[in-house]
């Protein structure tokens, strides 16, 4: 009862967040999607296309390719406006098919789409792509993102004639709550093998794999799992067993994964598959492990709150083999288990402590598929740091009144709405909101985005988020990684209220940017137009625009408006000219785009003031 309240909680929440938005643009869906997106964190921008088409009962409201193209993702998003606030929305499976389909009908209608549609339309481009690369495609992705609550979780079969596999993931409102959860802090949970999966692993304590300090103790272990048992694992406990490996795998994407399914497949490789994979790293709070003997062999019989940090595709894609029927009896896993074992007076120093731990045997474990640099690097000082400053520094009162708003710099995904969640209904939770605005919530990939897209790199920006990310950090390595001094100490660099402010002070310039973009009345590439305007517009004229000047005003640069607006224009017609036959979303992707427009446009954009 406590827990439906609390989704209850949650899910308003997160629908006035969307309903507070500028609906110009797609209605409520693309707001919706984009909102998802963050909690997805995907690796590639998803390009939204925003096609339906009734009759044909065709619908896609985004896609990405794989940079080879083999493999499609397709993105649906169903709004229900008429949603009770006192009620949960629940969608069944039937509903779920029906919309996948919806998706599946655009590739199998791709040359109706094509023949019926203008050139100047996104998803003409997809349509055209399609057909082009239909032999190269072998995996389809379809996501079905809804308002409601999917609470059966049965998974949905799909085909697609000509594609070897189609996966379909729904990503429902009751994930999004679970996710946003997880983000806050893990609850402890255990996992009892000897009475509930009639079994125990058994492992290798590394001699020298202890590591002592005052405030942990560190012990490693090493062995293998049979991999029927982390299929059941991972179908019982599901997300729960990543949470710490917070991007949950949950299909098998790229090569690697193809090698595993393959592998999984063939009945005379199976038997050799620790062979071919690296394995899973996993860390454990504690739990009870008994030594065999007198050899250096244990016996774990329970675990508390076991997290696999490293190898979550391995471990999704053989639960996706035990889910087909393959027979997994002869198929072993390698692993390697730390236990993390932190004394810390206070809770929140000892959550810090583990999550700092976790992170870096995750970033140094050596693994086929790492994990998002976005998750890895979450924790690191410099993100605490800005979100430090976000919760202190007061946006500049204007026109003499009193200072009553900030920033909040969401450093995990659903801190907002969960901050919201633990004050009280009514004058708690609408003081909160009137200090941090949802107008004013900013994710970390979202920052990222922005940086990026003013010091002119629209091209990363272009990626998506997850790329953004790792190219913000790795430009403001001073901030989080640690140098030596000449005395062998040390050292990092902080950053100060003054460099927070100009953060925000870029987000602010992307923001008036993408209003002004919006005006335009896009059909497709919005998000691509508005990154390289921004870096053109500061390749151009930042040095005449001072960025404490923009966190002082907290508005948009009004006497820019018309240059912006001539430069976004011209944005457009470069990056469709320029495209040619090329699909324009993957094109604005290289750095030749880039590097291509400030050669054929900057001089004619350079006199405009």
């Amino acid at each position: 009862m406590q827990e439906r309240k609390q989704k209850l909680g949650f899910y308003n929440e997160f629908i006035d967040k969307i309903e507070s938005k500028d609906l110009e643009m797609g209605g409520r869906e693309v707001p919706f999607m984009q909102e998802i997106f963050h909690f997805m964190e995907l690796a590639d921008e998803p390009n939204i296309v925003q096609c339906r088409k009734s009759e044909q009962r065709i619908k896609v409201n985004a896609y990405a390719f794989s940079d080879d193209y083999t493999e499609l993702n397709l993105y649906l998003a169903e709004y229900d406006i008429d949603h009770d606030y006192h009620v949960l929305p629940e969608i069944n499976k039937t509903s779920v098919e029906e919309l996948s389909k919806q998706a599946k009908r655009f590739f199998t209608n791709a040359q109706f789409i094509l023949e019926n549609s203008d050139r100047s339309l996104e998803y003409y481009d997809l349509a055209k792509t399609i057909l082009e690369k239909k032999k190269e495609i072998d995996e389809v992705n379809i996501f079905v993102i809804t308002n409601t609550f999917y609470l059966s979780n049965k998974p949905i079969e799909m085909k697609i004639p000509g594609v070897e596999t189609v996966n379909v993931h729904v990503w429902d409102m009751d994930r999004i709550y679970r996710l946003s959860e997880a983000e806050q802090g893990i609850r402890d949970f255990d996992i009892n093998f000897t009475e509930v999966y009639d079994g125990t692993i058994q492992m290798l304590k590394v001699p020298s794999g202890e590591e002592l300090n005052e405030n942990y103790v560190l012990e490693c272990y090493l062995g293998y799992i049979p991999a029927q048992l982390l299929a059941q694992l991972y179908d019982e406990w599901g997300p729960k067993l990543v949470e710490r490996n917070v991007r949950s795998f949950l299909q098998a994407r790229g090569g690697t994964n193809k090698g595993i399914r393959d592998t999984l497949k063939n009945p005379t490789q199976r038997g050799i598959f620790v062979a071919y994979n690296n394995g899973i790293s996993s860390v454990a709070k504690d739990g009870i492990i008994e030594k065999i003997g007198d050899s250096n062999l244990y016996e774990i019989k329970n675990l508390t709150s076991w997290q696999i940090v490293n190898g979550g595709q391995t471990t999704a894609s053989i639960h996706q083999a035990y889910k087909n029927g393959e027979d997994l009896s002869e198929v072993y896993v390698q692993a390697k288990l730390t236990i993390i074992k932190v004394d810390a007076e206070e809770e929140q120093d000892k959550y810090a402590l583990e999550d700092d731990l976790v992170s870096k045997i995750s970033e140094y474990a050596n693994t086929q598929n790492k994990i998002n640099k976005s998750d890895l690097l979450a924790n690191t000082r410099f993100m605490a740091d800005i979100e430090k400053f976000s919760r202190s520094t007061w946006v500049p009162a204007q026109d003499n009144r009193k200072s009553e708003e900030k920033w909040y710099f969401e450093r995990a995904r659903g801190q907002y709405m969960v901050d919201i969640g633990r004050r009280k209904k009514g004058k708690e939770q609408n003081d909160f909101k009137k200090m941090y605005p949802q107008e004013k919530v900013l994710t970390k990939v979202e920052l990222a985005k922005y940086f990026m897209s003013w010091e002119g790199y629209p091209h990363i920006s272009s990626k998506g988020g997850e790329e953004a990310f790792k190219r913000f950090m790795a430009l403001n390595s001073t901030y989080w990684k640690y140098d030596l001094d000449s005395d062998g100490m040390s050292l990092i660099k902080s950053i100060d209220q003054d460099y927070y402010k100009l953060l925000i002070a870029r987000c602010i310039v992307n923001n008036y940017v993408a209003e002004i973009v919006g005006k335009l009345g896009l059909k497709g590439y919005r998000a691509n137009v508005v990154y390289y305007s921004v870096a053109m517009f500061n390749f151009l004229y930042g040095k005449q625009l001072n960025l404490k000047d923009v966190w002082i005003k907290q508005q948009g640069l009004g006497e820019w408006e018309e240059p912006i607006n001539i430069i976004a224009n011209r944005s457009i017609k470069y990056l469709r000219e320029s495209a040619g036959d090329r699909n324009v979303t993957q094109w604005a992707k290289s750095e030749e785009c880039w590097e291509g427009f400030k050669k054929e446009c900057a001089n004619v954009l350079s006199d405009l003031v």
